[in-house]
């Protein structure tokens, strides 16, 4: 055999030696070099976790403290109205005759919502239902209210309603 063929079966030799070696050894080197680094950043995270937990639990406490503050346990404005109403009556001795369902009228910047209801009661009693809705409830506006003194033939006596128009701008 001459050199030249020699140094040719070396080089085709060291070639695929270096495939083998890259085939067995390298490549499962790597794969594992990847393993450890994505277990590494995982090992981290789960360290990470009780500190993220007591973050999150804290959160929560607060979110809730804001939410029963604001009374907004649900998204519905009409029955968190009524909620706020049914509570106000129940302490102030006054009765909610009608409850209707929103007016709602789209302008060209705003959706103005009205809800129109009934109480029956005493003066002083309903106007401090209205303070309460109007002062602590955050629903918007009073912008109407008729108070109409009735009277029940049958058990002779009067009473007082107010039909209360209560105005929110969306």
């Amino acid at each position: 055999m001459q050199l030249n063929t020699k140094n040719k079966l070396l080089a085709l030799g060291g070639l695929v030696l270096l495939i083998l070696s890259y085939q067995l050894a390298i490549k499962k080197t790597l794969v594992a070099q990847k393993e450890y680094a994505i277990n590494t950043e995982r090992q981290v995270a789960i360290a990470n976790l009780p500190n993220q937990l007591l973050q999150l639990s804290q959160k929560e406490q607060q979110l809730d403290a804001q939410l029963h503050h604001l009374n907004l346990e649900d998204t519905s404005m009409q029955s968190n109205l009524l909620k706020f109403l049914n509570r106000q009556t129940e302490i102030q001795k006054v009765k909610i005759i009608d409850f209707n369902a929103p007016h709602r009228i789209q302008t060209e910047q705003h959706l103005v919502e009205t809800y129109i209801f009934d109480l029956e009661g005493g003066y002083v009693p309903i106007v401090k239902v209205l303070n309460a809705l109007e002062n602590n409830g955050g629903f918007g506006a009073i912008t109407h209210l008729t108070f109409e003194k009735k009277k029940d033939y049958r058990s002779k006596r009067t009473y007082l309603q107010a039909q209360v128009f209560l105005e929110q701008t969306k």
